[in-house]
C-alpha cells in the first residue's frame, strides 16, 4: 500500500527548494551595486528610524523644513523627498 502523504511529500520539497532558490535570488540581488534600494520619497517612520529623533524633536524639525522637503499631498501622511531631505540634513545648524 502507498504512503497516502508522499504526493504531500514531493510537494513540499518541490516548495522548499524553489523558496530557497528565491531567497538565493534575493540576496544576490540585495548585494549587487547597481540596484538602489533607495526609494526617492521617505516615510514619517523611515525618517524617524535613520535620524533617531523622537515625536517630540520630529515634528518641531518638520515644522522648520523648507518648502520641497516636506511632500503635502491630499492626505495627512508625511512624506519626505529623499535627495532635498538629505541635503537639509548636511547644512549647518543656524543660531
Amino acid at each position: 500500500m502507498n504512503n497516502p502523504f508522499e504526493p504531500i511529500n514531493a510537494r513540499l520539497t518541490n516548495l522548499e527548494a524553489l523558496s530557497l532558490e528565491i531567497l538565493q535570488f534575493l540576496r544576490s540581488t540585495s548585494t549587487n551595486p547597481t540596484t538602489t534600494d533607495a526609494a526617492p520619497i521617505l516615510s514619517a517612520d523611515q525618517v524617524k528610524e535613520m535620524t533617531g529623533w523622537p515625536d517630540g524633536t520630529f515634528y518641531a524639525k518638520v515644522a522648520k523644513m523648507p518648502e520641497g522637503v516636506v511632500i503635502r499631498g491630499k492626505s495627512k501622511r508625511l512624506l519626505f523627498d529623499r535627495e532635498k531631505f538629505m541635503q537639509w540634513l548636511q547644512t549647518p545648524v543656524q543660531p
